[in-house]
């Protein structure tokens, strides 16, 4: 028997109370995961989750529309010279749902989407140390680009590409 595949939805600014959620579970969960902490985000009203997601474009995954089990995001060009690359940001996916394939679902989502965008890859950076989520990005097609850096935060980081059709 085949489980029921994911809901997927685009979150917009007017469901911000529901990024916002979902968001500070994922950096206080996950600090070393991302570049923003817990502490700088926290306090800062809804208006800014809402900003955020009028910015970059976001996707949740679940079993319904509203209850996001998952979250991911991207945006275009996000560097000087990727300007025909859709960078991925924000990537999370609650534990307990952990292992359905819905991270697997918002990344075929996002990179439908940056194709019709015009995009040519997909890039994204992963803690070197989060071998969990390196697999599911190679699992997705992306693979390790360079030599691993480290980010303003002290985290060793690699850069993770994947072309579009």
């Amino acid at each position: 028997m085949s489980e029921t595949p994911p809901v997927i939805w685009q979150v917009r600014a007017e469901q911000a109370d529901t990024w916002r959620e979902i968001r500070l579970e994922a950096l206080r969960l996950a600090p070393d995961a991302f570049d923003p902490t817990f502490a700088e985000w926290s306090e800062r009203p809804l208006a800014d989750f809402a900003a955020r997601l009028d910015g970059i474009e976001t996707w949740a995954a679940g079993d319904r529309p509203g209850l996001p089990l998952a979250i991911a995001g991207w945006q275009p060009g996000w560097t000087p010279g990727t300007e025909d690359t859709g960078w991925i940001t924000a990537v999370y996916t609650r534990p307990a749902a952990r292992g359905r394939g819905l991270m697997s679902a918002l990344l075929r989502q996002i990179a439908d989407r940056a194709a019709a965008a015009g995009m040519v890859r997909l890039g994204l950076h992963v803690g070197l140390a989060n071998t969990a989520a390196r697999a599911v990005y190679r699992r997705a097609g992306f693979t390790e680009t360079g030599a691993p850096f480290v980010n303003d935060r002290g985290i060793a980081e690699i850069e993770m590409h994947r072309p579009l059709a």
